[in-house]
């Protein structure tokens, strides 16, 4: 079975009982109710001069598929006493598929999402209330590749009073990233998300140029996503000839990844920097994974009074609790077994916190012993940071980062956890 959201309106003859008798009409058609929202009473939109609508929002479970489940749900207006009216027309009956799981379907006879949904306070607000969480696919989504255009889509929302809420991405996206942006819609009035592998925080010898890339993949999960805007500038458009500008914070960026990476967090900086000023986003999204790198763009943003609200989101893992990467796909099956000692290893630190352990040294020993025992796995570093200032703890407390990095056959992995 999947999960369809309907929209049902009634505004002829006796408009609650219209929706009862439909209510009864769906569950005889194999579609089970499971929510219904409250049903409220709005104006009706466009068409001629007309009766007040009553409205609401149901959840359900189908095992019709898209196209016999539109030739349902005309049938039931049919029965009802539906008759073909001008366009916005009063109706006894109006059933509409809002929703059918995550599919996304453009098609002569059926569009899902319904195209005119999150125009219609009468339907938003009944599927917040029985769905407070859904993120709606959006059909609607562009993917803007000029600097320019971004910059007038986004001072047109800017005018217009819109929230923006900004996941930058280099792309071959994963759960991880798809959870930054369903977030940024839940906060924000509009989703933009960034695709841009940038060569400036890529060393000499590191995987810019094999680094995965599938825009195509990408756009499809950004749909589903709800991402209102994709931006995916060339390298060319992001670094013109003669350019000479870029953004280092120092200190916090000398230990941890910074110390085997020489450049990398300069690279950040700059291409953050740069999203940000052609963006203006009011909150900007960062997973976990990456602690280090979210505090050198909470510092960047404080030093340069860039105004924008820095937001971490958790590490979202895989169902073995290694951390999800766009480079996970470079392990072999072996190496992916083995890839698993690094959340392990984090876990086991934590319960050894929690029985009484506050020594650095020993956590560190620790985890390095557990990494050791995997063949394919070399170390890079483990580290326990005050996460404040990325400064090395002798003894864990509350707000201890600790961070480590693995190169596992040919790929470097890095994960944390933070004390709370």
């Amino acid at each position: 079975m999947v999960r369809i959201y309907l929209g049902i309106g009634s505004n002829l003859k006796n408009r609650r009982e219209n929706i009862r008798k439909a209510l009864a009409l769906l569950k005889d058609n194999k579609i089970r109710l499971r929510k219904l929202s409250r049903i409220i009473e709005t104006d009706p939109v466009g068409g001629p001069k007309q009766g007040k609508f009553l409205n609401a929002v149901l959840e359900a479970d189908t095992n019709l598929r898209p196209r016999k489940l539109l030739d349902t749900l005309k049938n039931i207006e049919k029965q009802l006493g539906r008759k073909k009216t001008v366009r916005f027309g009063p109706r006894t009956i109006d059933l509409d598929i809002l929703l059918y799981d995550r599919a996304i379907i453009n098609s002569k006879e059926l569009i899902v999402p319904h195209p005119r949904m999150n125009e219609r306070d009468f339907v938003l607000r009944p599927l917040r209330e029985i769905a407070p969480n859904i993120v709606i696919p959006n059909n609607k989504m562009k993917t803007v590749k000029k600097i320019s255009r971004i910059q007038e889509i986004a001072g047109d929302l800017k005018k217009r009073g819109k929230t923006i809420g900004f996941v930058p991405t280099m792309g071959y996206l994963h759960e991880g990233h798809l959870a930054l942006m369903r977030q940024a819609k839940k906060d924000c009035d509009v989703s933009i998300i960034s695709i841009f592998v940038n060569p400036t925080q890529f060393g000499p010898h590191e995987d810019f140029k094999k680094y995965p890339r599938d825009l195509k993949r990408d756009e499809k999960l950004a749909r589903l996503a709800g991402v209102d805007v994709i931006f995916y500038p060339s390298v060319k458009e992001m670094y013109p000839e003669q350019y000479l500008t870029y953004v280092n914070v120092e200190e916090i960026t000398k230990g941890l990844c910074g110390a085997s990476r020489l450049g990398h967090f300069k690279g950040v900086a700059t291409i953050v920097s740069k999203l940000f000023n052609i963006v203006q986003p009011d909150i900007a999204y960062f997973g976990q994974k990456d602690a280090q790198q979210v505090k050198v763009i909470q510092q960047m943003t404080r030093d340069l009074n860039i105004p924008v609200k820095i937001k971490m989101m958790p590490i979202v893992r895989e169902t073995d609790g290694l951390a999800m990467s766009s480079r996970n796909k470079y392990l072999s099956p072996q190496e992916r077994d083995d890839a698993a000692v690094l959340s392990e290893s984090l876990r086991k630190a934590r319960q050894m916190i929690e029985s009484g352990v506050s020594s650095s040294p020993a956590i560190i020993a620790h985890i390095k012993d557990l990494i050791k025992t995997k063949k394919n796995a070399k170390i890079d570093y483990v580290a326990c940071v005050d996460f404040n200032t990325l400064k090395p703890v002798n003894k864990i407390h509350k707000n201890t980062l600790i961070a480590l990095a693995v190169w596992v056959g040919k790929t470097r992995l890095i994960d944390n956890i933070i004390v709370k």
